[in-house]
């Protein structure tokens, strides 16, 4: 995919992030769009490209979300360059292996929100952290295979 095609995808997703899944909750969760966009850059890009829609992607949650500023435009980019790292050593040819990988990082994700929260003073009782953690990157997991169905990547 050409990469002002892959551009405009990411602000599909992050419109879709902001306006449409939040309607889709299920146990109050809800997958993170922008996540599986820097992931598929990861996955289709060399590392420069990863690390550039990485920080759009993370600029764009930034901008929608009330975390601490510049946190997902940080991690986020470095999704995208290890993405690109162990795609290099994986065969990440199923969509199926791409949806598991796209579910190991939105729980990495999770456990680094929760440094950088916790850090910063904002506890989420550990309990209530592990059921959305977990629930949510099982939700982002299975929405990829939706979103590589739209994509048509095979």
């Amino acid at each position: 995919m050409k990469k002002s095609k892959y551009l405009a995808v990411i602000f599909i997703l992050s419109l879709l992030q902001v306006a449409v899944v939040g309607q889709f909750k299920i146990f109050g969760t809800k997958p993170d769009l922008i996540l599986i966009g820097v992931v598929i850059a990861g996955l289709f890009y060399d590392w420069k490209w990863a690390l550039i829609f990485g920080l759009i992607c993370g600029g764009l949650k930034d901008i929608f979300s009330v975390n601490l500023a510049a946190v997902n435009t940080v991690i986020s980019a470095l999704w995208g360059f290890l993405v690109v790292q162990l795609a290099r050593h994986i065969n990440l040819d199923l969509n199926l292996s791409r949806a598991a990988l796209i579910f190991i990082v939105a729980v990495f994700n999770a456990l680094a929100l929760r440094i950088f929260f916790w850090h910063s003073g904002i506890y989420v009782p550990l309990g209530i952290f592990l059921r959305t953690a977990f629930l949510d990157s099982l939700y982002t997991g299975a929405a990829s295979l939706l979103i590589f169905k739209a994509l048509k990547i095979k």
